[in-house]
């Protein structure tokens, strides 16, 4: 018990017995016991709350048939190679996708910016350009949709760019 051997205990009861005395012995052997109880009752309290709300709900959605569907596709899946798994991944995770897409309306701004500040606005008022032929402008590279503001919007789960795409 505890890795004390049998001499350990009797050493022990002998020392409590000689520091308490006879009198208080029986009482701390009862307060010991009443706390062991007390200890003993709770934790199966907890246990039987931790069986009702947590192991119980999960064992049934597991009996449920979305539960066995997916027991079905992990049995399937255990069979695949690495490289089968590997192939099976997205190709990008979300922080890259958001990286890139940072990226990408970074250089829209930019070159929104570097078109208007090579072509100064001119005055329709003025007569200077009144006689020069207007300088051919370079058409503007068609520019990438505006990034997503929405983890929806992001994976293409938001229903207004379907609505327009199904308009067109």
């Amino acid at each position: 018990m505890f890795g004390i051997g049998d001499q350990e205990l009797v050493l022990i009861i002998l020392f409590a017995f000689l520091l308490f005395g006879p009198d208080k012995l029986p009482g701390m052997g009862r307060t010991i016991g009443r706390a062991l109880r007390q200890f003993r009752t709770a934790s199966e309290g907890v246990t039987k709350v931790v069986q009702s709300e947590i192991i119980d709900p999960i064992q049934n959605a597991a009996d449920t048939s979305a539960g066995k569907a997916a027991a079905k596709a992990q049995e399937e899946d255990a069979d695949l190679t690495e490289e089968e798994v590997a192939a099976a991944k997205p190709a990008e995770t979300f922080a890259e996708r958001r990286a890139r897409l940072a990226a990408e309306k970074a250089a829209a701004e930019k070159g929104k910016d570097a078109e208007q500040g090579a072509q100064p606005a001119a005055d329709p008022d003025s007569d200077e350009d009144a006689g020069a032929e207007p300088q051919a402008t370079p058409e503007p590279e068609a520019d990438p949709e505006p990034a997503p503001t929405s983890v929806a919007a992001l994976y293409g789960l938001d229903d207004e760019d379907d609505d327009d795409e199904e308009d067109a």
